[in-house]
């Protein structure tokens, strides 16, 4: 990527209408005459990086009232979701709760701790890195709780492994804004849409998805710097982490076959398999059955609730698929809809642009995988603002997306708890389905040309992500 000036930042006070209102409120847009990139303390990055503060802040007090405790007449503090709290406020989150259910709060290795479930024996279900990171979090909060122990607060041990678990995880996404707003380049303020994504309210701290989306955006830097190895090495990571960053290695095949450049692609792909098997091999070793958990699991559980599946089975008289079918369907639906992104990026006139092709790659997966947890759309955010800036379509999207959440929570609490009927969730889900192939087809018309490519336009023609092109050798 090639260094930028700041008077080619392209405001979006000219360029995207939504944004108005909120510019003529701060004094209108910026004049011929300004003096841009001069400002000593409030330059763009130190302003995104304050609106992702604020909402990361939204997206903790949002998760606030599980985290409330009572205390016995032992003096012990424990967890109060009470009156299904959980789903009343919407407040649920997979941290808190599994800090006890999964021996965190014990002391021992994550990976070795059991517990019987029917005629089941069950582990930690999630992949190596996501693990460990717990298991670090969790030693941190045993270290420290005493001294929380020693003011009259009532905060559960639980509680305080999610605050701290919250802090690490904003201290990442912050450094993710950082890394989107080099990587977005003139268009800079098209990270405020990341930054400031009703999504990060909802889903921030719901599970642990901000590392993965870290380590995504880290390798797309790494890409633009000419660093394939250390791309190789951050995608290994994430998929350590969660399985979706190893799909971002499809993009840089499809560009490695088409400009005929295998040597970067295999360095990624070499670095990140190394990587990968390097983490892994230990648990894999020592635990083995733990280590499969997460594989075991997904093979076996049916589709969830926001899922297509779920949307037909909820909505006609077919009956549903067994597991294994169901397995084979979904994958066979998402290998399908990768093997057309291929063709399309091989075949269209013009070079595809990295976030383009991450961005119809993440989009398949979430449209045909069996599950599809709502805290997953956070994967999309970064490529789909990176691909498709158009803030008006990108923000109804995030806003439709971030009220699945309440409503699946409010469904979840049941009829007999005045829930609400599976209907009215499901025209949220629909809503969200056509918002999103309506944003694939808009992508794949700009990858054909029949569209303008703001992000081209605003670089000279050129891919702020791709691989810098090899200087030539002096005659």
């Amino acid at each position: 990527m090639r260094t930028l000036h700041p008077e080619e930042r392209v405001s979006p006070a000219l360029t995207e209408p939504v944004s108005g209102g909120v510019v003529s409120f701060l004094g209108g847009p910026v004049g011929r005459f300004a003096a841009v990139g001069r400002q000593r303390w409030w330059t763009p990055l130190r302003v995104l990086i304050s609106v992702a503060l604020v909402f990361l802040s939204f997206g903790f007090l949002s998760k606030a009232r599980c985290l409330g405790g009572s205390q016995g007449e032992d003096g012990l503090i424990s967890l109060n979701w009470s009156g299904n709290r959980q789903y009343v406020a919407a407040c649920y989150n997979d941290i808190t709760p599994l800090y006890s259910g999964r021996g965190l709060d014990q002391g021992g290795f994550p990976y070795a701790f059991s517990w019987v479930e029917g005629d089941l024996t069950r582990y930690l279900e999630y992949p190596v890195l996501a693990g460990l990171f717990q298991w670090l979090m969790a030693g941190l909060s045993r270290l420290t709780y005493p001294l929380i122990e020693l003011t009259p607060l009532i905060i559960p041990a639980a509680s305080w492994y999610f605050a701290l678990t919250a802090l690490a995880m904003s201290g990442m996404w912050v450094f993710t804004i950082r890394l989107v707003a080099d990587l977005a380049g003139n268009r800079v303020w098209d990270t405020v849409l990341v930054a400031a994504s009703p999504l990060v309210v909802v889903h921030a701290f719901t599970n642990w998805d901000i590392p993965s989306i870290m380590f995504v955006v880290g390798a797309l830097h790494a890409v633009s710097r000419g660093r394939p190895g250390l791309a190789g090495v951050l995608i290994g990571l994430g998929t350590a982490f969660k399985l979706w960053p190893l799909y971002v290695l499809g993009a840089f095949l499809v560009l490695a076959v088409r400009d005929r450049r295998p040597a970067p692609f295999l360095t990624m792909l070499l670095t990140s398999a190394v990587t990968w098997l390097a983490v892994n091999l230990p648990v894999m070793v020592m635990y083995p059955a733990a280590w499969n958990e997460f594989l075991r699991l997904n093979s076996e559980r049916g589709f969830e609730w926001t899922t297509i599946y779920a949307l037909v089975s909820r909505n006609t008289l077919l009956p549903d698929m067994p597991v294994q079918v169901l397995n084979t369907v979904s994958f066979g639906l998402f290998a399908a809809a990768c093997l057309a992104i291929a063709v399309l990026g091989l075949r269209a006139r013009r070079r595809p642009r990295v976030a383009e092709l991450v961005f119809l790659i993440v989009v398949a997966f979430l449209l045909f995988n069996k599950v599809w947890s709502p805290q997953y759309s956070l994967w999309l955010i970064v490529p789909a603002v990176l691909a498709f800036p158009r803030w008006r379509l990108l923000l109804a999207w995030m806003f439709v997306d971030a009220l699945v959440w309440p409503l699946l929570m409010w469904h979840m609490l049941g009829t007999d708890n005045n829930g609400i009927p599976a209907g009215l969730l499901d025209v949220v889900l629909l809503a969200r389905l056509v918002i999103l192939a309506a944003m694939a087809v808009l992508v794949v018309r700009q990858m054909l040309g029949r569209g303008v490519d703001k992000v081209t336009a605003a670089h000279g023609g050129a891919d702020p992500l791709a691989f810098p092109e090899p200087v030539p050798a002096r005659p």
